[in-house]
């Protein structure tokens, strides 16, 4: 799946999907679909836009149509159940939620005692979610008029209980341009990823210092310019690895680095083994 912009194909008659994953990691990317993630066992950090947080078992966080997000299960164990769905399915194909925008993406299981508002909604998104895994799991007859209903239900659960304001024209023109600098640049950076890439470029396609550039990319992706970019390369390389029978020199000439050492280098770093152990 591509790091920037992920243009989603679902297998099932509805465009949507439920899974659980084990300690998943997956680089800052955005897209029209909605997604919701549930924690069922462990800790992840997850970013949504410029905030991110560690969420524990029980915990709930939403990605709203076109938001950049990312997976980090770095020196984390993790269950989570993720929820995706395209807006078509509830009829605003354009992206949902429309006219208002969450106060957090981010609801804490923990941070819900004593407060019953809170703790309805955690429970309801809970019970609702793992009934859409077992409808998607089992197939049973009619199935898909059962998700319907619940992704109907799911979302009208968050525009009763969830913490929410009206959409500031001003405020979210402002969002929607910062948003839509770092979506170019992670466009970018999937296009270019084989090229000598430098901080120096990046910061010169967002217009940006290079300062103020590194401290915004961070900041939304989780981690730094040149961290994003070997993961890039690396995703790259090992497609290129299990699926073809080119040379590691090739290999690593194709994905953007200068010389086989520092290939291996960083990808032991990232997947603690060695290229050729994939062969």
């Amino acid at each position: 799946m591509k790091a920037f912009h992920e243009n989603r194909f679902y297998h099932s008659k509805i465009p949507f999907t439920a899974f659980v994953a084990h300690n998943f990691n997956f680089l800052a990317h955005w897209h029209n679909d909605l997604e919701f993630i549930y924690v069922c066992e462990g800790t992840i950090r997850i970013g949504i836009n410029s905030e991110s947080r560690i969420l524990g078992k029980g915990d709930i966080a939403i990605c709203s149509s076109g938001d950049i997000h990312y997976y980090d299960s770095k020196d984390n164990e993790s269950t989570i159940l993720i929820v995706i769905f395209n807006p078509q399915l509830i009829g605003v194909p354009g992206g949902w939620p429309k006219n208002i925008r969450l106060t957090s993406p981010f609801f804490s299981n923990s941070e819900s005692e004593g407060r019953e508002h809170q703790g309805m909604f955690v429970e309801k998104m809970t019970d609702l979610m793992l009934n859409l895994l077992r409808e998607s799991e089992e197939e049973s007859e009619h199935y898909e008029m059962f998700i319907t209903g619940m992704v109907f239900e799911l979302c009208g659960t968050i525009l009763r209980y969830a913490n929410s304001e009206p959409a500031d024209l001003k405020k979210d023109k402002r969002r929607m341009i910062t948003m839509k600098i770092m979506q170019e640049v992670l466009e970018y950076l999937e296009m270019n990823y084989s090229r000598a890439l430098t901080l120096e470029d990046a910061a010169r396609q967002a217009n940006m210092s290079i300062f103020h550039f590194s401290r915004f990319f961070k900041s939304i992706t989780g981690m730094s310019f040149i961290s994003y970019l070997n993961n890039i390369r690396i995703n790259k390389a090992e497609e290129m690895i299990l699926n073809t029978n080119r040379s590691m020199i090739d290999i690593a000439l194709e994905c953007g680095f200068t010389n086989v050492r520092t290939f291996n280098r960083v990808f032991r770093q990232l997947r603690q083994c060695t290229p050729s152990d994939l062969r």
